[in-house]
């Protein structure tokens, strides 16, 4: 056997490795027209999700008129052997370096999530605030800022189709005081969440047919 068939025989097998790493890859992460998909790799589960989250703000008017805080929020679908269920995924942060005690009542107030489909109010009691419940082992969608704070709320089909047909979205707590402005919409990327809900729906739709 020559050295030049023994080189040519292993590169055959490297192009072959290359090949079969590259398959793998792209089985384990996809994208279509406004949502993802990947294996998350510490779970296993399928992850569905809109491309991006969509950002909410609100100015801060008592500590000054640059001030902005923020919310990311996004859907996405999680596929354990089968199970699926669908939650969202609330980002808090600020332009500025909050107080402790500032941002506690912040998530204190967000325990319970109000979502405005145009003029329609959907609320959602926060599940948790541990990925790990929610079988994440990794975040959903990119963080902003290394510290901002996440929730979870667990989202049925039916709201999931609510705000997706709204024209509008806006987001506020629950316990939101008289006065106090919504986080209205800073980045729309309601096509995404409309494309995620399609997503879902249709894969639900020829699961129970």
């Amino acid at each position: 056997m020559t050295t030049h068939y023994i080189n040519s025989l292993r590169s055959r097998r490297l192009s072959l490795v290359v090949l079969a790493l590259s398959l793998l890859a792209s089985a384990c992460s996809t994208t279509r027209s406004g949502v993802r998909s990947w294996v998350d790799e510490k779970t296993a589960v399928t992850v569905t999700a809109q491309q991006r989250a969509m950002v909410f703000y609100r100015d801060d008017f008592q500590s000054g008129v640059n001030i902005y805080d923020f919310a990311d929020l996004g859907a996405f679908e999680i596929n354990q052997s089968g199970k699926r269920s669908q939650y969202l995924c609330l980002l808090l942060w600020s332009t500025v370096a909050r107080s402790d005690e500032y941002q506690s009542k912040v998530e204190e107030d967000f325990s319970n999530l109000v979502v405005w489909a145009d003029d329609q109010p959907v609320t959602f009691k926060r599940l948790t605030q541990n990925r790990d419940m929610v079988h994440l082992g990794d975040q959903a969608f990119k963080r902003s800022t290394s510290n901002a704070h996440e929730s979870y709320y667990e989202i049925s089909l039916a709201q999931l189709a609510t705000l997706a047909a709204a024209k509008t979205l806006r987001i506020s707590p629950s316990n939101q005081a008289a006065g106090d402005s919504p986080y209205n919409a800073w980045r729309d990327d309601h096509a995404g969440l409309v494309a995620f809900m399609n997503e879902v729906s249709n894969t639900n739709r020829m699961i129970n047919q």
